[in-house]
């Protein structure tokens, strides 16, 4: 009952800033399921490196052209936070969750127990999120995932293209091992992502939507953006429909599954486990745990995830 009085009032809290206008845009053409390699294809990154020396490593941002073009000038550069000890280490991606305003975060959760283990990390900006949100967005992440179905598409498609791109810098420029941890939005965008990308070494996906459609219609998180397409005539078939080019459980990894590893919350409220059920059965079954928490409730599992997160990598690697 706590977890779930947690999640209600963090969802409260969420839904006091929401869009000012509708977002509702109907779909363009809508990508085929046999479509997805090329739709999704990786693209070459340019990155440029702003670092200065800190204590335990060289510290700063990354930025690169972003291969699409996005509709507002904000969006079309690449950026994020790197800290880097050494360039054959092992490489973290993290990914965010859906408005995000910073990685802090992400950090408060695994940034000093991967700092000890001298693990490169690369806080990964996705679109319209943190100082690539447009001015006139009423919040981070507004325009990322929205009633603007084609947009939507578009923004998703944007993101793996960006990581894929990230992936295989790192490989060609580092040569370590490279690990995708997303948490929440950002777990749903890693499983999509290992459905297309097989250099990925390991992923471990925290507390992940799956069906970007069944949340919406089917959780709370998504009710002012399916109040929005409701509004426009839209239902819960049309719009799984139109995003079946954004589903996980749409395809099977192309990593191992020896190196997966999926993590729940019993009593998630912003996450349907029915769902995060769908995408597990889909995929095998790898391994998976279930918190005793909720979804906002991360925040009292942060050294349990950590250390889980911490052991997986190690055993998924081997020894280095």
């Amino acid at each position: 009952m706590i977890a779930k009085w947690i999640d209600k009032y963090a969802l409260n809290q969420l839904h006091k800033v929401k869009s000012e206008n509708y977002q509702y845009a109907p779909p363009r053409r809508v990508p085929r399921q046999d479509e997805r390699e090329q739709f999704y294809a990786a693209t070459d990154l340019d990155l440029s490196f702003n670092l200065l020396p800190s204590k335990h490593y060289l510290e700063g941002t990354f930025q690169a052209q972003s291969a699409i073009k996005a509709e507002h000038k904000e969006n079309q550069i690449l950026s994020g936070e790197a800290y880097i000890q050494h360039v054959s280490a092992p490489n973290i991606v993290f990914v965010h969750g859906w408005r995000a305003d910073s990685h802090d975060r992400t950090k408060s959760i695994f940034h000093e127990t991967f700092q000890k283990q001298g693990w490169n990390m690369f806080y990964y900006c996705m679109p319209y999120h943190l100082e690539r949100e447009p001015e006139a967005s009423s919040y981070s992440g507004e325009m990322m995932i929205s009633a603007n179905i084609a947009r939507t598409i578009d923004t998703v498609q944007q993101t793996i293209q960006e990581l894929r791109g990230l992936i295989k810098w790192l490989k060609t420029y580092h040569g370590g091992p490279v690990i995708v941890v997303g948490i929440s939005l950002g777990g749903f965008i890693s499983n999509l992502l290992a459905t297309l990308e097989e250099e990925i070494d390991a992923l471990i996906s925290v507390f992940y939507a799956n069906r970007m459609s069944y949340a919406i219609y089917h959780t709370p998180a998504g009710k002012y953006i399916k109040q929005d397409l409701k509004d426009h005539g839209v239902e819960y078939e049309n719009l799984a429909e139109y995003w079946r080019i954004i589903d996980p459980s749409e395809a099977t990894p192309k990593i191992s599954q020896d190196n997966i590893l999926l993590m729940s919350a019993k009593h998630d409220q912003y996450v349907s486990n029915q769902d995060a059920n769908k995408l597990w059965e889909t995929w095998g079954r790898p391994a998976r745990s279930i918190y005793n928490s909720g979804h906002a409730g991360f925040v009292f599992k942060k050294r349990a995830i950590a250390k889980e997160t911490k052991a997986f990598i190690q055993k998924s690697l081997g020894p280095q």
